[in-house]
């Protein structure tokens, strides 16, 4: 996932190139989570049509999210918490495709993930690592090297 940091620190918010707009950034996500907040808070019907083509991966993102209702709505900043909740959402999938694809690693598989920051177009973007894991040919885990990263 990523997630948008205006220059004031804004979480949820970047400054555009080419445009005075400050928008919201990631809007995917946080149609999700409105979405979400409208079901946990009652207000919103529930739609059982998610998966439409027309939208697919907003329908995904929608489902992907739903599980960690209570964590965002407990979370002390909603927007900080978002993309952290997106992220594990996702990470569930891809700790799903490397299991079911581990038959196919030859001799090993590196897999990095985090969250992409987006800041101004003055400034450089982040990358907040997550996960690190070396896999053996087998699919296992054989080290975390998130670790050397932060050295």
């Amino acid at each position: 996932p990523h997630v948008g940091i205006t220059k004031d620190g804004v979480i949820g918010k970047v400054e555009r190139s080419g445009i005075a707009l400050v928008d919201n950034c990631c809007g995917s996500a946080i149609a999700a989570s409105n979405y979400l907040k409208g079901i946990t808070d009652g207000g919103a019907k529930i739609n059982t049509r998610l998966q439409q083509f027309s939208d697919f991966q907003q329908g995904a993102v929608q489902e992907l999210i739903l599980p960690f209702g209570k964590r965002l709505n407990d979370a002390d900043d909603r927007m900080k918490e978002l993309p952290y909740a997106l992220y594990d959402s996702q990470d569930i999938l891809v700790r799903d495709i490397v299991s079911g694809g581990s038959g196919g690693i030859k001799q090993g598989l590196a897999l990095l993930s985090g969250i992409q920051i987006n800041t101004s177009p003055d400034t450089l973007d982040y990358f907040h690592p997550l996960r690190f894991d070396y896999y053996d040919e087998n699919g296992k885990v054989i080290e975390d090297l998130l670790p050397s990263l932060k050295a």
